[in-house]
Protein backbone atom coordinates (compact mmCIF):
# COMPACT_ATOMS: atom_id res chain seq x y z
CA UNK A 1 0.00 0.00 0.00
CA UNK A 2 1.48 3.50 -0.97
CA UNK A 3 0.70 6.80 1.18
CA UNK A 4 2.93 10.18 0.98
CA UNK A 5 4.09 12.32 3.93
CA UNK A 6 3.79 15.97 3.66
CA UNK A 7 5.89 18.46 6.01
CA UNK A 8 5.17 21.87 6.77
CA UNK A 9 8.70 23.64 7.98
CA UNK A 10 8.58 27.49 8.80
CA UNK A 11 11.80 29.26 7.94
CA UNK A 12 13.44 30.80 10.69
CA UNK A 13 14.67 34.74 9.44
CA UNK A 14 16.61 37.10 11.01
CA UNK A 15 15.67 40.47 11.98
CA UNK A 16 17.18 41.96 9.74
CA UNK A 17 16.31 39.65 6.49
CA UNK A 18 14.92 40.98 3.35
CA UNK A 19 14.21 39.38 -0.07
CA UNK A 20 13.42 40.06 -3.44
CA UNK A 21 12.07 36.67 -4.07
CA UNK A 22 8.41 37.17 -4.11
CA UNK A 23 7.25 33.55 -5.94
CA UNK A 24 7.57 30.29 -5.06
CA UNK A 25 10.01 27.70 -6.38
CA UNK A 26 10.49 24.28 -6.71
CA UNK A 27 13.14 21.41 -5.83
CA UNK A 28 13.57 17.94 -5.82
CA UNK A 29 15.96 16.03 -4.54
CA UNK A 30 16.23 11.34 -5.45
CA UNK A 31 17.44 9.63 -2.23
CA UNK A 32 19.71 6.18 -2.70
CA UNK A 33 16.86 4.94 -1.98
CA UNK A 34 15.19 5.84 -4.99
CA UNK A 35 12.82 7.93 -3.04
CA UNK A 36 12.51 11.38 -3.95
CA UNK A 37 11.78 14.55 -2.09
CA UNK A 38 9.58 17.25 -3.37
CA UNK A 39 10.15 20.90 -1.85
CA UNK A 40 8.71 24.09 -2.42
CA UNK A 41 10.05 27.08 -0.89
CA UNK A 42 8.25 30.64 -0.33
CA UNK A 43 10.59 33.78 1.35
CA UNK A 44 6.88 35.24 0.80
CA UNK A 45 4.89 32.65 2.76
CA UNK A 46 7.55 32.22 4.92
CA UNK A 47 8.10 27.78 4.68
CA UNK A 48 9.09 25.30 2.59
CA UNK A 49 6.74 22.82 2.04
CA UNK A 50 8.26 19.11 1.42
CA UNK A 51 6.70 16.01 0.22
CA UNK A 52 7.63 12.98 -0.30
CA UNK A 53 5.19 10.50 -2.59
CA UNK A 54 4.31 6.76 -3.79
CA UNK A 55 6.16 5.45 -0.50
CA UNK A 56 5.13 1.47 0.02
CA UNK A 57 4.44 0.63 3.39
CA UNK A 58 2.59 -2.67 4.82
CA UNK A 59 -1.34 -2.74 6.34
CA UNK A 60 -0.15 -2.73 9.97
CA UNK A 61 1.88 0.10 9.92
CA UNK A 62 -1.16 1.57 8.50
CA UNK A 63 -3.45 0.75 11.48
CA UNK A 64 -0.74 1.32 13.83
CA UNK A 65 -1.03 5.39 12.62
CA UNK A 66 -4.31 5.17 12.87
CA UNK A 67 -4.52 4.79 16.46
CA UNK A 68 -1.98 7.61 17.37
CA UNK A 69 -1.76 11.05 17.67
CA UNK A 70 0.77 13.73 16.49
CA UNK A 71 2.55 13.49 19.90
CA UNK A 72 2.69 10.13 20.23
CA UNK A 73 5.77 9.17 18.22
CA UNK A 74 7.11 7.59 21.90
CA UNK A 75 4.61 4.91 21.54
CA UNK A 76 5.26 3.79 17.81
CA UNK A 77 6.61 0.57 17.88
CA UNK A 78 9.99 -0.36 16.67
CA UNK A 79 9.11 -1.78 13.01
CA UNK A 80 6.99 1.31 12.96
CA UNK A 81 9.95 3.55 14.16
CA UNK A 82 12.19 1.69 11.46
CA UNK A 83 9.41 2.89 8.43
CA UNK A 84 9.65 6.31 9.73
CA UNK A 85 12.56 7.40 10.84
CA UNK A 86 14.70 6.88 7.29
CA UNK A 87 11.60 8.77 5.41
CA UNK A 88 11.75 11.91 7.82
CA UNK A 89 15.29 11.58 7.83
CA UNK A 90 15.22 11.66 3.79
CA UNK A 91 12.84 14.44 3.82
CA UNK A 92 14.36 16.90 6.12
CA UNK A 93 17.76 16.00 5.24
CA UNK A 94 16.81 17.37 1.54
CA UNK A 95 14.98 20.80 3.27
CA UNK A 96 18.89 21.11 4.88
CA UNK A 97 20.56 20.48 1.81
CA UNK A 98 18.22 23.48 -0.07
CA UNK A 99 18.49 26.02 3.06
CA UNK A 100 22.48 25.41 3.13
CA UNK A 101 22.77 25.90 -0.55
CA UNK A 102 20.84 29.31 -0.77
CA UNK A 103 22.57 29.82 2.29
CA UNK A 104 25.95 29.90 1.91
CA UNK A 105 25.95 29.56 -1.80
CA UNK A 106 22.92 32.48 -3.11
CA UNK A 107 24.80 33.85 0.55
CA UNK A 108 20.62 34.12 1.84
CA UNK A 109 22.54 35.12 5.26
CA UNK A 110 19.30 35.98 6.85
CA UNK A 111 18.32 32.12 7.23
CA UNK A 112 19.28 31.38 10.59
CA UNK A 113 21.76 28.39 10.87
CA UNK A 114 19.34 25.47 10.95
CA UNK A 115 17.21 27.13 9.07
CA UNK A 116 13.69 25.73 9.68
CA UNK A 117 11.18 24.73 12.44
CA UNK A 118 8.19 22.09 12.25
CA UNK A 119 4.97 23.59 11.82
CA UNK A 120 3.60 20.07 11.10
CA UNK A 121 4.49 16.68 9.25
CA UNK A 122 0.96 14.45 7.82
CA UNK A 123 0.86 11.14 6.25
CA UNK A 124 -1.92 10.00 4.13
CA UNK A 125 -2.93 7.81 1.17
CA UNK A 126 -3.63 11.47 -0.97
CA UNK A 127 -3.12 14.53 -0.23
CA UNK A 128 -7.08 15.64 0.39
CA UNK A 129 -6.70 13.00 3.51
CA UNK A 130 -4.02 13.62 5.41
CA UNK A 131 -3.17 13.14 9.62
CA UNK A 132 -0.48 13.94 11.56
CA UNK A 133 2.70 12.17 11.50
CA UNK A 134 3.28 11.00 15.51
CA UNK A 135 6.44 13.13 16.85
CA UNK A 136 8.02 14.30 19.15
CA UNK A 137 7.97 18.26 18.43
CA UNK A 138 11.18 19.78 18.01
CA UNK A 139 12.98 23.27 16.36
CA UNK A 140 16.22 22.86 14.75
CA UNK A 141 17.78 25.91 13.82
CA UNK A 142 20.87 26.98 11.52
CA UNK A 143 21.46 33.28 9.74
CA UNK A 144 21.90 39.77 3.37
CA UNK A 145 22.13 38.13 0.38
CA UNK A 146 23.49 39.22 -2.62
CA UNK A 147 21.85 37.37 -5.03
CA UNK A 148 18.06 36.52 -5.51
CA UNK A 149 15.87 33.53 -5.92
CA UNK A 150 14.76 33.62 -8.95
CA UNK A 151 14.41 31.44 -12.14
CA UNK A 152 17.52 31.56 -13.10
CA UNK A 153 19.47 31.32 -9.84
CA UNK A 154 16.56 28.46 -8.79
CA UNK A 155 17.42 26.65 -12.11
CA UNK A 156 21.12 26.09 -10.29
CA UNK A 157 20.37 25.51 -7.11
CA UNK A 158 18.12 22.45 -8.74
CA UNK A 159 21.13 21.21 -10.51
CA UNK A 160 23.48 21.36 -7.48
CA UNK A 161 20.70 19.14 -5.69
CA UNK A 162 20.93 17.08 -8.44
CA UNK A 163 24.50 16.68 -8.21
CA UNK A 164 24.52 16.40 -4.51
CA UNK A 165 26.77 19.53 -4.20
CA UNK A 166 26.66 20.06 -0.26
CA UNK A 167 28.42 23.75 1.32
CA UNK A 168 31.16 22.73 2.72
CA UNK A 169 30.82 22.41 6.87
CA UNK A 170 33.53 24.83 7.08
CA UNK A 171 31.14 27.67 5.69
CA UNK A 172 29.94 27.77 9.01
CA UNK A 173 32.58 28.66 10.83
CA UNK A 174 33.09 31.53 8.31
CA UNK A 175 29.76 32.92 8.33
CA UNK A 176 30.50 32.89 12.50
CA UNK A 177 33.23 34.45 11.95
CA UNK A 178 31.36 37.34 9.82
CA UNK A 179 28.71 38.02 12.20
CA UNK A 180 31.43 38.09 15.36
CA UNK A 181 31.91 41.51 16.73
CA UNK A 182 35.11 41.21 18.13
CA UNK A 183 38.20 41.34 15.99
CA UNK A 184 40.07 38.57 18.29
CA UNK A 185 37.47 35.87 17.81
CA UNK A 186 36.91 37.04 14.31
CA UNK A 187 40.23 36.24 13.17
CA UNK A 188 40.02 32.77 15.17
CA UNK A 189 36.95 31.90 13.84
CA UNK A 190 37.93 32.46 10.28
CA UNK A 191 41.09 30.74 10.40
CA UNK A 192 39.51 27.52 11.50
CA UNK A 193 37.36 27.78 8.52
CA UNK A 194 40.15 28.26 6.32
CA UNK A 195 41.63 24.99 7.47
CA UNK A 196 38.61 23.26 8.06
CA UNK A 197 37.71 24.29 4.18
CA UNK A 198 41.10 23.23 2.91
CA UNK A 199 40.69 19.85 4.17
CA UNK A 200 37.51 19.05 2.79
CA UNK A 201 37.99 20.32 -0.46
CA UNK A 202 40.85 17.87 -0.64
CA UNK A 203 39.20 15.28 0.49
CA UNK A 204 36.15 15.37 -1.25
CA UNK A 205 38.87 15.77 -4.76
CA UNK A 206 40.75 12.96 -3.56
CA UNK A 207 38.94 10.72 -0.84
CA UNK A 208 41.96 8.93 -0.11
CA UNK A 209 43.47 11.60 1.37
CA UNK A 210 41.17 11.55 4.50
CA UNK A 211 43.13 9.82 6.99
CA UNK A 212 46.33 11.85 6.16
CA UNK A 213 44.29 15.25 6.70
CA UNK A 214 41.79 14.17 9.10
CA UNK A 215 43.96 11.95 11.65
CA UNK A 216 47.13 13.46 10.98
CA UNK A 217 48.32 16.66 12.49
CA UNK A 218 47.42 19.55 9.91
CA UNK A 219 49.89 20.26 7.21
CA UNK A 220 50.88 24.34 7.54
CA UNK A 221 48.59 26.44 5.22
CA UNK A 222 52.03 26.97 3.30
CA UNK A 223 51.62 23.29 2.21
CA UNK A 224 48.09 22.86 2.22
CA UNK A 225 46.84 26.25 -0.21
CA UNK A 226 50.20 25.26 -1.87
CA UNK A 227 51.78 22.36 -3.02
CA UNK A 228 48.84 20.39 -2.19
CA UNK A 229 46.33 22.37 -3.94
CA UNK A 230 48.74 22.13 -7.05
CA UNK A 231 49.40 18.77 -7.12
CA UNK A 232 45.71 17.66 -6.61
CA UNK A 233 43.33 20.77 -8.45
CA UNK A 234 45.85 22.34 -10.79
CA UNK A 235 47.15 25.37 -8.98
CA UNK A 236 47.93 26.78 -5.80
CA UNK A 237 45.65 29.16 -3.59
CA UNK A 238 46.19 33.03 -5.08
CA UNK A 239 45.62 33.85 -1.33
CA UNK A 240 48.54 31.74 -0.11
CA UNK A 241 50.85 34.11 1.36
CA UNK A 242 47.77 36.07 2.83
CA UNK A 243 46.27 33.15 4.75
CA UNK A 244 50.08 31.98 5.49
CA UNK A 245 50.40 35.19 7.65
CA UNK A 246 46.79 35.17 9.06
CA UNK A 247 48.02 31.46 10.29
CA UNK A 248 50.65 32.90 12.03
CA UNK A 249 48.64 35.41 13.54
CA UNK A 250 45.98 33.15 15.04
CA UNK A 251 48.72 31.17 16.64
CA UNK A 252 49.87 34.19 18.81
CA UNK A 253 46.47 35.31 19.57
CA UNK A 254 45.47 31.90 20.64
CA UNK A 255 49.08 30.73 22.37
CA UNK A 256 50.43 34.19 23.42
CA UNK A 257 47.07 36.32 24.36
CA UNK A 258 47.73 40.26 24.71
CA UNK A 259 51.04 39.76 22.59
CA UNK A 260 49.07 40.66 19.56
CA UNK A 261 46.05 42.83 18.59
CA UNK A 262 43.91 43.27 15.81
CA UNK A 263 41.78 46.31 14.92
CA UNK A 264 38.52 46.04 13.17
CA UNK A 265 38.94 46.54 9.59
CA UNK A 266 41.92 44.31 9.68
CA UNK A 267 40.02 41.51 10.94
CA UNK A 268 37.47 42.16 8.41
CA UNK A 269 39.84 41.82 5.39
CA UNK A 270 40.79 38.75 6.56
CA UNK A 271 37.39 37.74 6.83
CA UNK A 272 37.04 38.54 3.09
CA UNK A 273 40.35 36.65 2.20
CA UNK A 274 39.10 33.46 3.35
CA UNK A 275 36.02 33.83 1.66
CA UNK A 276 38.05 34.38 -1.49
CA UNK A 277 40.50 31.46 -1.00
CA UNK A 278 37.30 29.48 -0.05
CA UNK A 279 35.70 29.78 -3.39
CA UNK A 280 38.69 29.83 -5.30
CA UNK A 281 38.95 26.14 -4.14
CA UNK A 282 34.98 25.58 -4.77
CA UNK A 283 35.32 26.97 -8.05
CA UNK A 284 38.36 24.66 -9.33
CA UNK A 285 36.70 21.50 -7.42
CA UNK A 286 32.91 22.12 -9.39
CA UNK A 287 34.04 24.05 -12.36
CA UNK A 288 30.74 23.25 -13.63
CA UNK A 289 28.43 24.34 -10.57
CA UNK A 290 26.82 27.64 -11.40
CA UNK A 291 26.12 29.02 -7.91
CA UNK A 292 29.94 28.30 -6.65
CA UNK A 293 31.61 29.78 -9.94
CA UNK A 294 29.03 32.90 -9.51
CA UNK A 295 30.07 33.74 -6.02
CA UNK A 296 33.50 33.31 -6.69
CA UNK A 297 32.61 36.19 -8.96
CA UNK A 298 30.91 37.99 -6.10
CA UNK A 299 33.69 37.48 -3.63
CA UNK A 300 36.27 39.07 -6.05
CA UNK A 301 39.21 37.43 -7.22
CA UNK A 302 42.22 39.82 -6.22
CA UNK A 303 45.27 37.92 -5.15
CA UNK A 304 47.80 38.33 -2.67
CA UNK A 305 49.80 41.69 -2.29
Amino acid sequence: MKILIQCDYTLLLSDRWHSTSASSFSFKQTHPSARTTEMDISYERGNVIAQMNDIEVSEDFIAELMKLGRLDGGRLSPAAQSTINPLRSEITSSVRSLLAILKYHLRHFHLAEGGYAVKSERWGKTANDLRDLPTILSISHDDFSNAPLNSKTSAAVQAALTDGIQPLVAMRHLHRAKLESQPHHKWIDATIAAELAVKEVLCRAHPNMESMLIEMPSPPFSKMYGSLLREYLGQESPFRKRLISGQEKRNVLVHRPGKQTVDHQEANDYVAYVEKAIFHMLSLLYPDDTLIQNAHGRVGVAQDR
